[in-house]
C-alpha cells in the first residue's frame, strides 16, 4: 500500500479517523480544505457525511478516482453506533460485481434469523424507499423534484398498490419500521437506499433506479443468494479491518485491480 498517493478533505478525517488511520501510517496522504488542492495523481478517499465541494468537484471532474465511504449494507442495525462502513471505488456504491480475492468473506457479515428469509413474491403493496440526500440525484445528473413526481405517478398508475416509506430516523429505527414493511410487500423499489440488500436477503424481488451494490441481481427470483452474499462482504469491512489495513488491501485487490 505504501506506493499509493492519496488526499483526504479534512471533515473526514476529523469525523471518520479510524476509516483513514492505516493510509495516514503508511502511505503518502495530504489532507485538504478546498477543492484548489486536488492533485489529480492521488486517490481522493472521502466519507459521509463530507461537504458538498467534495460532490460537486467528482461530479465536474470524472478524471478524478475517489473512494467513497459510508455506512455498511448488513450487520450495522445491531448496534448502537455504525461498525461496519462500505467502501466503493469511483462510485457511490460497489454496483460491479467481480470474482473474489483469496477466501471467502461471508462470516464476516453478522447475519441472524430477523434478516434471512426463503423465496417469498407474495405481498400487499410494492414499497417504494425514498431517498433523502438530493446531492445523490446531482453525482448521477438528475434532478430530485422531477424524479420524485414522475417516479409516484408511475408507480401510482400500476394496479400493484404503493406504499411510499420516507427516510426518516436514525439507523436502528428506520430498520426496525421498514423491517415488517418489507416482510409484507410484493416488490421493493428504490433509487439508491440500502434498503433493497436488506429485501433481497428477506427473499423479496427488488427494483433499483438509480445505483446500489445489488443492482445486477434486480429483476431476479429465486436465485443463489451466495453470489451476493459475498459481494457484500467484499464491498463492507468493520471498524477493524479499515484500521489494520484488510479493508484497503481487499478493495483495491477486489475493485481497483479487477478493474484495470
Amino acid at each position: 500500500m505504501h506506493q499509493y498517493k492519496f488526499q483526504i478533505p479534512k471533515r473526514s478525517k476529523e469525523l471518520r479517523g479510524q476509516l483513514f488511520s492505516y493510509l495516514y501510517k503508511h502511505c503518502d496522504v495530504k489532507t485538504i480544505e478546498r477543492p484548489e488542492e486536488f492533485e489529480l495523481d492521488r486517490y481522493l478517499a472521502f466519507s459521509h457525511p463530507f461537504d458538498d465541494w467534495v460532490f460537486d468537484t467528482i461530479s465536474k471532474d470524472r478524471r478524478i478516482n475517489f473512494f467513497h465511504l459510508d455506512n455498511g449494507y448488513i450487520g450495522n442495525h445491531r448496534h448502537k453506533t455504525p461498525l461496519y462502513y462500505r467502501i466503493s471505488y469511483n462510485s457511490l456504491q460497489n454496483t460491479k460485481v467481480r470474482p473474489p480475492v483469496n477466501k471467502s468473506r461471508i462470516e464476516h457479515l453478522e447475519m441472524d434469523d430477523d434478516l434471512w428469509k426463503e423465496w417469498n413474491e407474495e405481498g400487499d403493496y410494492n414499497l417504494l424507499v425514498m431517498p433523502n440526500n438530493s446531492n445523490i440525484f446531482k453525482y448521477l445528473g438528475e434532478d430530485y423534484s422531477t424524479w420524485r413526481t414522475n417516479t409516484v405517478r408511475h408507480y401510482d398508475s400500476l394496479p400493484e398498490k404503493l406504499i411510499i416509506r420516507e427516510k426518516e430516523g436514525k439507523r436502528r429505527q428506520r430498520f426496525q419500521e421498514i423491517l415488517p414493511m418489507m416482510l409484507k410487500a410484493k416488490k421493493v423499489i428504490t433509487y439508491h437506499s440500502m434498503a433493497v440488500v436488506e429485501a433481497l436477503c428477506l427473499g423479496k424481488p427488488i427494483e433499483v433506479l438509480g445505483q446500489s451494490a445489488v443492482q445486477h441481481w434486480q429483476g431476479q427470483f429465486g436465485f443463489d443468494r451466495k453470489p451476493m452474499l459475498e459481494h457484500i462482504a467484499h464491498s463492507q469491512f468493520s471498524r477493524k479491518e479499515y484500521e489494520d489495513g484488510t479493508a484497503w488491501k481487499t478493495t483495491f485487490k477486489y475493485q481497483v485491480e479487477q478493474d484495470v
